[in-house]
């Protein structure tokens, strides 16, 4: 197993794979990361050495927002918008789709998620007031 930003990778997967497990790299960034690195298609992550695993490291964290850094932006960017008033972050405290997609007949998916600024005061004070 190699422990790579606190992740075990699976060891009989292609690297390329592998690296996609990390919270923030999708397949581009994993096939950017290899080829820079110069690794062939089918390098498996068991037959990595220590000096690529520490050049793998430092790429990810110099170039690459990942893990619980990038989850932690995303929230203080809906925090952001809910603090500010915006479209965007009424939509996220209603438990709605934000990005202007049809509310009529879908958006059950948008509406199953955990929400994680719905209970805010200020907004359960503003709903009180226009109720009345």
């Amino acid at each position: 197993m190699v422990y790579l930003l606190n992740k075990n990778l699976p060891p009989q997967e292609p690297i390329r794979k592998s690296l996609q497990k990390i919270f923030g790299v999708g397949s581009f960034i994993a096939n950017q990361i290899c080829d820079q690195l110069g690794f062939q298609k089918n390098y498996l992550t068991k037959d990595l050495n220590l000096t690529q695993i520490d050049q793998m490291t430092r790429i990810l964290t110099q170039y690459y927002t990942t893990g619980s850094e990038l989850k932690r932006l995303h929230e203080q960017d809906l925090k952001r918008f809910i603090q500010i008033g915006s479209y965007r972050g009424f939509r996220c405290v209603q438990g709605l789709p934000m990005r202007g997609q049809r509310t009529h007949t879908n958006a059950k998916t948008c509406r199953k998620k955990p929400m994680v600024f719905r209970s805010s005061a200020s907004f359960s004070e503003k709903q009180r007031k226009t109720k009345k």
